[in-house]
């Protein structure tokens, strides 16, 4: 070990603060603090530069993960002290992982992860502060090397991420990765320049567990290959970070440009099936995460390839226990699980000004002067599907669900259709018709929301007062 190896660190941590920006003056840092060698070096760190990077408070949490007996309880007396030593506030939670894996049904690994970020999230909400974690560049490289191993994707070549959100109470919660471009050789002399005592922990040397593998087993025969394989694995890292930032904000664009703007949203089916593959997966992905995070990040290569194939047949496929794709009339919606809506036959009355609910959406009869109505088209193009002729309505208005042997008159059309025929030549998904707003006078309907109004009360010059029926 030498002192040039410790500075690389403080370079390489403050460079990589700069670049992601990820620590701003005033802000609030809560160390996920293990005792290792990895931790110990981060919380340091960020002591040693506390006043340069603005940190306004330094915390630190641990998790007693109660796997190890002994040892657990060693590691939370070992950080107890040095934090009370160091004045930093410590934050300990202790959990029994096994028992809760059992009960959850979960490996002991995704257990203790989701427990000791649900700690982690809920204490930094609560301190106003974000996460710091001690990932290393050797830990990215592992994660790098197990996701080929289990036959990744492109984006499992950007090892761990310098940083990303967890949500806490609906609060984004940044966790932040200040070590990710050092190395463990890196870490253990920075230990070593400034003493700083850290635990061994010992089930880093069992090579049952496929991660100790890699790091004892594989990582030293690619360095006989390349004693600079970690910088190459780096340079690697980055550069596929960079094409997948590009190709997702490509598809993210390109899913935008997809959207229905007509009232009744989901994506153009057909714009998504032709587009490149690279491409549409990728869109296909944000269509569900803007849906539902959660589904999105359970979605598998082979529900993906379900979706590409409903895209050009139409159909209807379950994503999880939230959500659904259906493809119908060309129309892509990614929805809550569609359960046939009862037909509302209540009329509901409507009242100037007055919002009411209806199927889950809010909406709002507003009147306005014809020129105001004209001025404001201009900004919403689709002001006219859901607008009449006040000055032509008889006797009070009410809103309903479609009813059977309903039949409206679109207005400039000059032909009388029965609705549900109509509703099918708009190509209108069956899953959304009973949620239409269909607004009735004395006479019968004069506005089917998103179709337009009556041809008795169309707009003309001669109207004074245009009713527009609103949607939240």
């Amino acid at each position: 070990m030498n002192k040039s190896d410790a500075n690389k660190l403080r370079n390489k941590a403050l460079e990589t603060i700069r670049r992601e920006g990820f620590i701003e003056k005033g802000d609030n840092v809560l160390v996920a603090l293990s005792g290792g060698a990895d931790s110990m070096t981060l919380l340091f760190f960020l002591i040693e530069y506390k006043v340069k990077l603005g940190i306004n408070s330094l915390f630190a949490a641990h998790i007693n993960h109660g796997l190890r007996g002994k040892e657990s309880k060693r590691d939370q007396e070992v950080v107890t002290k040095e934090c009370e030593r160091l004045g930093i506030p410590l934050y300990i939670h202790a959990a029994d992982v096994a028992a809760q894996a059992e009960e959850q049904r979960e490996g002991l690994e995704e257990a203790g992860r989701r427990i000791r970020y649900g700690f982690l999230a809920d204490k930094a909400n609560e301190l106003n502060a974000c996460i710091a974690t001690a990932h290393t560049l050797n830990d990215g490289i592992e994660s790098l090397l197990l996701h080929m191993v289990r036959g990744s994707g492109m984006r499992g070549l950007c090892g761990i991420p310098p940083m990303r959100e967890i949500l806490s109470n609906g609060e984004c919660i940044r966790v932040i990765r200040p070590l990710i471009d050092c190395t463990r050789t890196e870490v253990e002399a920075y230990c070593e320049s400034n003493a700083i005592n850290y635990i061994n922990d010992s089930t880093n040397q069992d090579t049952t567990f496929a991660r100790n593998r890699i790091r004892a087993l594989v990582i030293p025969e690619l360095k006989a290959i390349n004693p600079d394989a970690e910088a190459a694995f780096s340079r690697l890292m980055r550069s596929v970070s960079k094409d997948i930032r590009f190709i997702e904000d490509t598809a993210e664009s390109l899913l935008d440009e997809a959207a229905m703007d007509d009232g009744y949203g989901g994506y153009n089916a057909d714009f998504l099936f032709k587009l490149p593959p690279a491409i549409r997966t990728r869109a296909l992905i944000a269509a569900v995460r803007r849906a539902d995070a959660d589904t999105s990040r359970s979605l598998t290569e082979k529900k993906i390839s379900i979706i590409e194939g409903v895209l050009e047949t139409g159909g209807a496929l379950t994503l999880s226990d939230k959500l659904e794709c259906r493809v119908s009339q060309g129309r892509m919606l990614i929805s809550p699980l569609y359960k046939k809506s009862e037909s509302i036959s209540d009329k509901i009355p409507l009242e100037i000004g007055i919002s009411c609910l209806f199927h889950g959406r809010i909406y709002t009869p507003t009147l306005m002067t014809l020129d105001f109505f004209k001025k404001h088209q201009k900004i919403h193009k689709n002001l006219l599907k859901f607008a009449l002729n006040y000055d032509k309505l008889s006797n009070s208005l009410y809103l309903r669900s479609r009813q059977p042997g309903d039949v409206f008159r679109p207005a400039g059309r000059g032909v009388k259709k029965i609705l549900k025929k109509l509703l099918g030549e708009e190509r209108i998904p069956t899953a959304l018709r009973d949620e239409i707003p269909i607004v009735c006078d004395a006479q019968g309907i004069v506005l089917v929301g998103g179709l337009g109004c009556d041809e008795r009360v169309h707009i003309d010059e001669n109207c004074r007062q245009v009713l527009v029926l609103e949607k939240e």
